[in-house]
C-alpha cells in the first residue's frame, strides 16, 4: 500500500498514526531527521560553551564579567556560569558535541547565517536543511522551517509557518474557525462537489502538460491539494498551546516532532532571536542563551517521549559571535568567531572539537586528527558541512548540483 493510501486510510478509519509508529516507520523507512536551530542575532560562545572568564573582579578590559574560577565543566564540556547552563550540560554531555573557532569569515547577519548554514559565503548554496530533505520531495512538508536561512536552491520547497495556527486552517480550509466542526462555509453536499470540480480540473491540466518543468510543478501542486488529510492528522497531534514563559522554540518543537514523527517532514528550521546584544549584554544576552538551552532540551525530550530521538540529529548555530570585552554600552558587536553544537544520532558526544585563545581568537587543528596543531587549519562553517553532508549522504546530491564542498577533516562529528 502507498504511504499516501496508507495515511488516508487510517485518516477515514478514525485511526490515530501518532499513537504508535508513523507511517513511514510502518513501510520500513525510518528516514534520518534532522533540526537546525538557528540563535538569531550572532550568539556569545564565550557565555556558553568556549567561556572565558576574568582572573579577578578587578580585572581591566575582561572578556567576561565572571570568573574563571566559576567556569563548571560536565565530562570535558566547560560552561559559563549562566543560569541553566549546568543543568543543560550535566544533562547532554554525553551526546553533545562542541565545535569551537569556527571563523565565518565576515560581521555582516546576512552572509553570516548564509556561511554557518550552508556552508559557503558566496550566495546560492542551499541551506543543509534543504539539502537533506531534497531525497524526499514526495512528502508534503520534507523540509519545514520557522525562519533562518532556508534557501532551497529549487531542489525542495519549504514549507514556512510562522505560527501554528496556520496548520490548522490549511488542515480544516472550510471552516471559518478551524476548532468548530459545526460551522462551514459551505454545506457538506457543496464542499464535496467544490472538491470534485478541482480534482477534474485538475486531471485535465495533467492531460494537457507536457513540459518537464510545468509537470513537475503540478506534480507538486497536486501532492499539496492532496496533503489535507496529513496535515489534519498533523494538526490534531500538536498539543494545546501552553505557557511556554515566552519561549518560541517550545512551540517550534512540538510542530517539528509532530511532523517527524509523522512522516510529513524530515528537516526543520528552528529559530529564536534577540541575540544581537551591543548593549546591556549580560542582562539581555544571558537570559535569551538559557532559552536556548530550555528549548533544545525540549526538542530533545520530546523526541525521545514520542520514540523518533535515535533518528534526531540536532545542530546549533548562530550568525556569528560577539566581540571579546565590553564596549562603552556595556554590550558587544559583531566578531567572526563562533561555535556550534551538534547531538544526537550520528554525533560521539562528550567531546570538543577546536579552541580558540584568551582572548577568543582560533587555534588550529590538525585536519587529520582534530587535536590543536599551530601549523594545522583553522575550523570553517565549510568543514563542518562536509561533515553533515556526509552523515546525511547527499554529497553526490550536492555536488550534481554545482554545489559540491572541497574541505574535508577527519571525521569531525565522530559518530
Amino acid at each position: 500500500m502507498q504511504r499516501r493510501n496508507f495515511m488516508k486510510f487510517c485518516s477515514a478509519a478514525g485511526l490515530s498514526l501518532f499513537a504508535g509508529r508513523s507511517a513511514r516507520a510502518a513501510e520500513g523507512a525510518e528516514a534520518p531527521l534532522y533540526a537546525c536551530v538557528h540563535a538569531s542575532g550572532g550568539w556569545d560562545p564565550t557565555s556558553l560553551c568556549d567561556p572565558k572568564g576574568a582572573e579577578s573582579a578587578e580585572a581591566e578590559n575582561p572578556m567576561n564579567r565572571y570568573l574563571a574560577s566559576d567556569i563548571g565543566q560536565s565530562g570535558t564540556l566547560r560552561w559559563a556560569p549562566i543560569p541553566g547552563a549546568q543543568a543543560f550540560f550535566d544533562k547532554h554531555y554525553k551526546r553533545l558535541l562542541v565545535v569551537n573557532g569556527i571563523d565565518t569569515a565576515t560581521n555582516g547577519h546576512d552572509s553570516g547565517v548564509r556561511h554557518v548554514w550552508s556552508g559557503k559565503l558566496i550566495e546560492g548554496y542551499p541551506a543543509f536543511a534543504a539539502l537533506a530533505a531534497a531525497p524526499h520531495v514526495e512528502l508534503p512538508m520534507a523540509f519545514l522551517s520557522s525562519g533562518g536561512y532556508d534557501h532551497t536552491a529549487g531542489l525542495v520547497a519549504p514549507t514556512r509557518v510562522g505560527h501554528t495556527d496556520v496548520l490548522a486552517r490549511l488542515a480544516y480550509p472550510n471552516r471559518p474557525d478551524p476548532k468548530d466542526a459545526e460551522r462551514a462555509f459551505h454545506a457538506p453536499h457543496a464542499a464535496s462537489a467544490i472538491d470534485r470540480y478541482r480534482r477534474e480540473r485538475l486531471l485535465r491540466v495533467k492531460d494537457r502538460v507536457l513540459l518537464p518543468r510545468l509537470v513537475s510543478s503540478v506534480r507538486a501542486f497536486e501532492n499539496a491539494r492532496s496533503g489535507t488529510s496529513e496535515i489534519q492528522l498533523l494538526s490534531k497531534a500538536l498539543p494545546e498551546q501552553l505557557d511556554n514563559g515566552g519561549n518560541p522554540l517550545i512551540r517550534q518543537s512540538q510542530l517539528a516532532v509532530a511532523a517527524f514523527e509523522s512522516g510529513l517532514a524530515v528537516s526543520a528550521n528552528l529559530v529564536i532571536g534577540g541575540f544581537d546584544t551591543h548593549g546591556n549584554h549580560d542582562d539581555s544576552h544571558f537570559p535569551r542563551l538559557g532559552q536556548l538551552m530550555e528549548g533544545v532540551d525540549a526538542l530533545w525530550s520530546l523526541a525521545e517521549a514520542r520514540g523518533i530521538a535515535h533518528r534526531l540529529t540536532i545542530i546549533v548555530g548562530s550568525d556569528f559571535g560577539r566581540t571579546p570585552g565590553y564596549n562603552d554600552g556595556n554590550g558587544k558587536d559583531h566578531w567572526s568567531i563562533t561555535s556550534m553544537l551538534f547531538l544526537g544520532r550520528g554525533v560521539s558526544g562528550n567531546r570538543v572539537v577546536g579552541a580558540t585563545d584568551e582572548r577568543h581568537s582560533p587555534l588550529t587543528v590538525s585536519p587529520s586528527t582534530l587535536a590543536l596543531d599551530p601549523g594545522g587549519v583553522r575550523l570553517t562553517p565549510e568543514h563542518v558541512h562536509v561533515a553533515l553532508r556526509k552523515l546525511a549522504a547527499v554529497e553526490g546530491l550536492a555536488a550534481e548540483g554545482s554545489f559540491g564542498l572541497s574541505t574535508p577533516l577527519t571525521p569531525l562529528l565522530g559518530g
